[in-house]
Parts: C-alpha cells; structure tokens; sequence
C-alpha cells in the first residue's frame, strides 16, 4: 500500500505541475463552466419571477444561491471521459500502462485530483462575483456541512467509476462517441445539473430516484444549500453507498475482460 501510495502521490504531483502550465488552457475551461452557470442562473431567475418569484420550491435568490453552489459541486464531481479511454486504446498507449506495478484507475485518479485542485483556484472568485451580483441566499446547516464532506467524495468516486466503466466499451467498439452522449444526455437531466430536480413533473422525479446520477449530484448540492432533513441524508448516503458497490462490482468485471481483449484491439 506504501508504494501505490507514492505512485500516486508522485502522478498527483507530476499532473499538478503540469497543469499549471497549461493555464490557458484551465483559464477557458473555467470561464466555459462559470457561463453554463450563468445561463441556468438568469434562465431559472427569469422563469421565477415570471411565476410570482418562485419556481419548484426556490424563490429567485435560493435559484442564485443553488446555480453558484453548482459551481463547487460540479468542479468536484467531474469525471474522467471517456473519450480519453477511447485514443488510448486506437494509439497503443495502453502497453505502457499495464506495464505499470498500479491499476491505470489509480494514476487517472490523482491526475483527476490535481486538476480539480487547479480548477478551484478560479472557481471560488468566480463564485464570490456572482454572489455580489445575483445576491443569493444559503441556508447554511452546521451538520448539513459536515455531511457534505463524505457526499461529495462519494459522488465523486461514483461517478468517476461509472464513467471509467462507460470508458472500458471502448474496447468493444472505438468509437465511443453515441454511446457516450447518450450517456450524458439523461444524466443531464436527471442530476439536477440543468435545473433543480423539484421543477420536474412528479413521473420524472420518480424515475431520477432510481437513477444514480443525482446522487452523484443533487444530493451533494442539496447538502450544502441546507435543504436536506437528516432522514433525507441517511436515505441519500444509503443511496451512493448501494451504487458504489453496484460499479466497483462491474468495474472489476468489465476490466478483466477488457484487458485480456486488449492484444486485439490495441497496438
């Protein structure tokens, strides 16, 4: 466990460095992330008080509140794509990382953590502009932020697993590309990323229940926002936790086939 622990403490570091140098490049993926947030906002904040200043629960100032909380919790929950499994498997380059004495999982997770761990350094001005300008109220719970911690790493390992999944079809077919934006497109609307999950008709909200996508999402944000009772968060956790099991499971099934179909498919 010593060595894996430096191995990725040594690829968290070399990522690290690296992507600091690529600032541009982070700089136009956070402004990328900051105007998705702003369009939810205004088109939510409008949608509001259009309707006497309230929509699905959320008066026009918790809508502000929720789409800069977004923010955060959308930065931390990003997964790894699949469409980097994808070029690996066309180029080869997966020869040299099953060579390696740790799970390819393992070194893509740190580089994930040191991406994220760049990213925020833009993400919290971001989020204190928008709060001067939009104005917007949190109801901010002491244990519903301690929670928070273990949620979002939970929606982050979640999600990180069931999109490295996803990935694993490239071995399969190499071209990832329909499958995945399918993928995407009901998570899209049944995590909440697009608007909260209360301004959905009842049947749709039903459905997201057996989803897993707004446990990778909604749920966390739910958490810091304050508006989640305790039975809520027991139920919640239960909920990733069931998930979780459900994709580490498949992960390690889908690997061992994955791999041994590599000769095939690779280089």
């Amino acid at each position: 466990m010593r060595h894996i622990a430096r191995v990725l403490l040594a690829a968290f570091k070399a990522h690290l460095i690296a992507t600091f140098q690529y600032r541009v490049q982070e700089g136009m993926g956070m402004i990328g992330l900051l105007i998705e947030s702003l369009i939810y906002l205004v088109v939510w904040t409008t949608v509001a008080e259009a309707r006497g200043g309230e929509v699905g629960g959320f008066s026009t100032d918790e809508i502000a509140g929720y789409f800069i909380a977004w923010m955060f919790v959308r930065n931390i929950t990003t997964g790894w794509s699949p469409y980097a499994m994808e070029g690996r498997i066309r180029r080869g380059d997966f020869n040299s990382l099953l060579l390696r004495p740790v799970h390819p999982i393992f070194v893509d997770t740190s580089e994930m953590l040191a991406s994220k761990a760049v990213a925020m350094i833009t993400v919290i001005p971001a989020m204190i502009a928008l709060a001067l300008v939009f104005k917007p109220r949190f109801d901010l719970v002491p244990w519903s932020l301690l929670a928070l911690i273990p949620a979002l790493i939970l929606a982050f390992v979640l999600r990180y697993v069931l999109m490295y999944v996803l990935a694993l079809t490239s071995f399969w077919t190499t071209r990832l590309a329909a499958l995945f934006e399918l993928w995407y497109g009901v998570e899209f609307f049944f995590s909440g990323r697009i608007a909260p999950l209360t301004v959905l008709p009842e049947w749709a909200q039903q459905v997201a229940n057996l989803l897993p996508f707004q446990w990778m999402f909604y749920f966390p944000l739910e958490l810091l926002l304050g508006r989640v009772q305790p039975d809520e968060m027991l139920f919640g956790f239960a909920m990733q936790v069931v998930w979780l099991t459900v994709m580490v499971l498949l992960i390690r099934f889908v690997w061992g086939r994955a791999a041994r179909r590599y000769p095939a498919v690779g280089g």
